[in-house]
């Protein structure tokens, strides 16, 4: 079982410490600062209180703040120049800081530990580049990919931030490939590397069964096994959860793009497989960015059962469904998921017609689709 945090590391010292939870809330904090500076929640928030959904999302709970605070930073347009602030991290730590492609881990506590304190006690742009930039060498590749996805609109030598970015989306770790390639797509969303992600793999089968219920990949997913039938979270949902879900070969999947446009397909493409095998009513389990495509469905004319949304990043009013054409929205999340943050959208929803779940783990986005947490958590009683 992937090992999840369940107490993040508050302040400075998360970026003093070592382990699966300094690291993931080290993540988490400079994607926060990156959101504060480009004024990422402004924008949602506009964006709501337009289609007078102001009540709807909340774009970063206020009861994860307090558990997890962050500094305050006012939205800027500045870039702070790289040379400004090398010569600020040379004058603190020395040279070879600037020098080093990699800060030793022995050294990481007193380097990006101290500038974390610095950020805490003086809440400037400057202070927030200089951990950032030093971040894009430490020794954990997490931390080095939410770096440049912060860093990315404040720096002036972005393109750099594109390559660590290009390097985290071939990661083994699937948190740092999600959030490494979300940020990409925000930043280059040509990119060749994107498209290689979005490849298709064959379609395997899990037997024949009757079908009322289906589960849908969400992005850059399309050719990962969870989902697919005889994956494991599949395989978990079909024998623990719901014997009827669709696990034939000619399953649905949608490309799986980062764009508002490569989702309405899907969504228009996931309607017309179902009125084609005549499956109206189904249930759906939607990860990530596939939880908009099936609501999204729903405004296409889809007519569904109950929608499962798991991860989804709120961006209201785009993607809320017709709930006069299902029967019940249930979301299912964790803390400060890492992967929304780089997506830039809400982490909850605030809809009367939503039951939202907030489960016991923090960051991680694939946590909603690991068959242990469902156990553990008991999440089937969610639904």
């Amino acid at each position: 079982m992937a090992e999840y945090v369940h107490q993040p590391i508050t302040g400075p010292q998360a970026f003093r410490e070592t382990g699966t939870a300094a690291v993931e809330s080290q993540a988490a904090l400079l994607l926060l600062l990156g959101r504060q500076l480009r004024g990422d929640d402004q924008a949602l928030a506009a964006r709501a209180a337009a289609a007078d959904m102001s009540a709807a999302i909340e774009a970063v709970p206020s009861d994860d703040l307090a558990q997890f605070p962050v500094p305050r930073l006012r939205p800027s347009r500045d870039r702070v120049g790289v040379a400004l602030v090398e010569t600020r991290l040379a004058e603190r730590f020395g040279a070879r800081i600037v020098r080093r492609a990699t800060i030793p881990q022995e050294e990481r506590p007193d380097v990006l530990g101290d500038l974390a304190q610095t950020l805490f006690e003086r809440s400037e742009p400057v202070a927030a580049a200089e951990l950032m930039e030093a971040s894009l060498r430490s020794p954990d590749e997490l931390t080095r990919v939410a770096a440049a996805a912060a860093y990315f609109e404040l720096s002036t030598r972005p393109k750099r931030l594109i390559t660590i970015l290009v390097r985290g989306t071939r990661s083994e770790d699937t948190l740092v490939q999600t959030v490494a390639a979300t940020a990409l797509a925000r930043i280059a969303p040509e990119h060749p590397r994107l498209r290689q992600m979005t490849r298709a793999k064959t379609a395997r089968s899990a037997g024949e069964t009757s079908h009322s219920a289906l589960l849908v990949h969400g992005t850059f997913a399309r050719s990962h096994e969870w989902w697919q039938p005889g994956g494991s979270f599949h395989s978990y949902l079909r024998d623990n959860v719901r014997a009827d879900l669709y696990a034939a070969g000619d399953r649905f999947e949608w490309s799986g793009g980062y764009s508002d446009a490569a989702r309405d397909v899907g969504a228009r493409d996931l309607r017309t497989w179902v009125e084609n095998r005549n499956l109206q009513g189904l249930d759906l389990f939607g990860h990530s960015h596939g939880a908009n495509v099936i609501m999204q469905a729903t405004k296409f004319g889809l007519r569904a059962g109950a929608l499962v949304l798991l991860s989804c990043p709120v961006h209201v009013p785009k993607y809320l469904p017709d709930f006069g054409r299902t029967t019940k929205v249930v979301s299912i999340r964790v803390h400060l998921d890492l992967v929304i943050l780089a997506d830039l959208g809400g982490q909850r929803f605030r809809h009367p017609q939503i039951h939202e779940n907030v489960l016991p783990i923090w960051f991680d986005h694939g946590a909603s689709h690991d068959p242990e947490v469902w156990r553990d958590n008991n999440v089937p009683a969610m639904l």
